[in-house]
């Protein structure tokens, strides 16, 4: 699926609330059909069943601990809130305009402080499922696995310093302050997190391709090589 409509996906799901239907899935290839104002009305009094199904039959585990990794890429204070200048400076280099960002940002932010919290960013995945799967955020083009893994390795060899087959926290902040000025020390210590998926204090080659496979976010944070975005 192209970014463009994968974010035209987003934008049918986050109004379905409002428009009392739930957007089709969208396969690869397939030619985007939107529903009519008549077959709307016609299902608007099953948009909550199914909207609440995704939540029930879901991995919620799974779901919440995406979520939280999502949230680590972008809140890159590290201070546990995504303001909505770190989701505009996020999302806004995977192509969304300002005004689907804003879109994103006022549906999650649900107590309308300003900032959305881990909890809401939790509760954002859970309940628009297109969310897990868009660009810079989940899984987007994750079958594209041989070039991500390409882009990894790109990545990975710039943040081994020492050339000892791991990367240290250490490594990994050198590598993203000369990359990216945008992480705070919080910020480069939640996203090591992410990757050290056995808490070992190192990140290996494989930790890190999964890790750029499962999460676009990531490779849109502080990805390069040559398929980079």
């Amino acid at each position: 699926m192209s970014s463009t409509l994968a974010v035209l996906l987003i934008v049918l799901t986050l109004q379905s609330v409002t428009f009392g239907f739930v957007p089709p899935v969208i396969h690869k290839g397939a030619n985007l059909s939107l529903p009519s104002v008549k077959s709307r009305s016609k299902i608007s009094s099953i948009a909550t069943t199914s909207l609440n199904a995704v939540a029930d039959d879901a991995n919620v585990e799974t779901i919440n601990q995406d979520a939280d990794a999502i949230f680590n890429v972008i809140d890159s204070d590290g201070n546990g809130f995504v303001s909505r200048k770190e989701l505009i400076d996020h999302l806004s280099g995977a192509g969304y305009t300002g005004e689907v960002i804003d879109k994103i940002f006022n549906k999650m932010d649900k107590n309308n402080d300003g900032e959305i919290s881990k909890q809401e960013f939790q509760k954002g995945l859970m309940l628009f499922a297109a969310l897990r799967s868009a660009p810079g955020l989940g899984n987007y083009n994750s079958e594209f696995e041989k070039e991500i893994y390409e882009d990894a390795d790109t990545l990975f060899q710039s943040a081994d310093v020492n050339n000892d087959g791991e990367i240290d926290v250490s490594e990994l902040k050198s590598y993203l302050d000369r990359k990216f000025s945008k992480f705070t020390v919080a910020g480069v210590e939640n996203l090591f997190e992410i990757m050290d998926v056995n808490n070992d204090g190192k990140i290996t080659k494989e930790e890190l391709k999964d890790a750029f496979v499962r999460y676009s976010a990531l490779r849109l944070a502080i990805g390069e090589g040559p398929n980079f975005k």
